[in-house]
């Protein structure tokens, strides 16, 4: 894995900036201290204005990870979600990270954690696939931006 210097400024729920200033190539090979699978996007219908996106993190690293952020340039805004049982109710409400521990992954799904996707813009230019970059901080405190693409389906991979 080569490094790559490269800042990426992105707004946090409380409008905190973070400065993502390296970036990791073949991140989804095994051994990479980060591994991104499996991201995808739900196709949205004409006119919606929010999708939701699912993707698997593992860390293949030694210490623990926080995952910070999302960001694409196809959507105005991308939260991170976590869904929970309340008075037999499920509901959803934005977290500002979550935490993966060495040798784990963090499972994005539908039902469960997620991301929410918001103010989408040119989907129909991306012939399918979707430019993501994850920002993440490892156990060291330096701040890791993932690039990946993820796919818009119209239902989950099987």
């Amino acid at each position: 894995l080569v490094p790559r210097p490269r800042k990426i400024i992105k707004a946090g729920r409380i409008g905190m900036t973070i400065a993502v200033t390296i970036i990791l190539r073949g991140c989804g090979s095994q051994g990479a201290p980060i591994q991104v699978e499996n991201g995808w996007v739900r196709a949205l219908p004409p006119g919606a204005k929010m999708a939701a996106g699912y993707v698997t993190d593992t860390n293949n690293g030694d210490g623990e990870l926080r995952m910070l952020g999302v960001s694409s340039p196809n959507f105005g805004r991308i939260e991170m979600h976590s869904t929970y049982l309340e008075d037999g109710v499920q509901r959803m409400r934005m977290v500002d990270g979550y935490k993966v521990a060495p040798g784990e992954s963090l499972e994005l799904k539908a039902g469960g954690n997620h991301l929410m996707m918001r103010f989408p813009r040119d989907l129909e230019a991306t012939s399918g696939t979707i430019p993501v970059s994850l920002a993440f901080r490892d156990a060291a405190g330096e701040l890791v931006s993932i690039e990946s693409a993820f796919e818009l389906r119209q239902s989950a991979p099987n």
